[in-house]
């Protein structure tokens, strides 16, 4: 009994102290590298960079990938850059890659696929009408990209992005089930739309002056502000 009881005191302390330093599921890196557009694991690797938010050397920081017949060294180099090897034998066992470095104290860096900022697909207009989710195809592709990573992008509440459209001095029109909803146009001839999960469900027809151009752009919280109040 007294054995027993010192070795799971022991497994527990091994426990509680693996928790305090930085690690990361095997999945959780597959989920990221899915999200790299300079990832293919066809090649059999997947590659990262790691930086310290504590500005501890790179030389300092080791990198182990526990797996179940022992743990794997993963060396970084002068830069940061450190290789995995991507199978689904790894997937099935999902190990954990642990730092000797504080829980926090670490981050990857990785280049998001995402659509471009700026001028988006040009909707197709038929008798000065485009469809509401022509408009916002774009944003909806940058979403979906970013959802990889955060989740939480773009929910009611945390929306980053909207549709500028410039139309000179004419306004929009939205034809709306139970109504049309006219859109004014501001001194500087655009009228901006936030994406609505149930306005792009309904897909109403949007009346446009003609040459009417479409923008994807971030948005500050005050100018979101400024828009939900048109």
């Amino acid at each position: 009994m007294g054995m027993a009881a010192s070795g799971f005191s022991q497994n527990q302390a091994t426990a509680e102290k693996q928790a305090e330093v930085a690690q990361l599921p095997y999945h959780e890196l597959v989920k990221i590298a899915q999200s790299d557009s300079s990832q293919n694991k066809a090649e059999g690797q997947l590659t990262f960079v790691l930086a310290s938010n504590n500005q501890v050397p790179l030389d300092q920081i080791v990198l182990t990938l526990q797996l179940k017949k022992g743990p794997m060294s993963l060396p970084l180099d002068g830069k940061g850059h450190f290789s995995l090897p991507f199978s689904e034998s790894l997937m099935e066992e999902n190990p954990l890659m642990v730092s000797n470095q504080p829980r926090g104290s670490l981050s990857l860096k990785f280049t998001l696929s995402v659509p471009e900022m700026g001028k988006v697909e040009p909707p197709k207009v038929v008798d000065g009408k485009v469809k509401y989710q022509q408009v916002f195809q774009s944003l909806v592709k940058f979403k979906q990209a970013m959802k990889k990573v955060d989740t939480r992008f773009g929910e009611d509440g945390n929306q980053q992005l909207a549709v500028q459209c410039v139309t000179g001095a004419g306004g929009l029109t939205v034809h709306l089930k139970f109504g049309s909803r006219k859109l004014k146009a501001a001194a500087d001839g655009t009228v901006w739309l936030l994406y609505d999960a149930r306005l792009f469900e309904e897909n109403p027809d949007i009346s446009v002056p003609g040459g009417t151009e479409f923008f994807l752009r971030p948005v500050s919280p005050g100018k979101l502000k400024e828009i939900k109040k048109q």
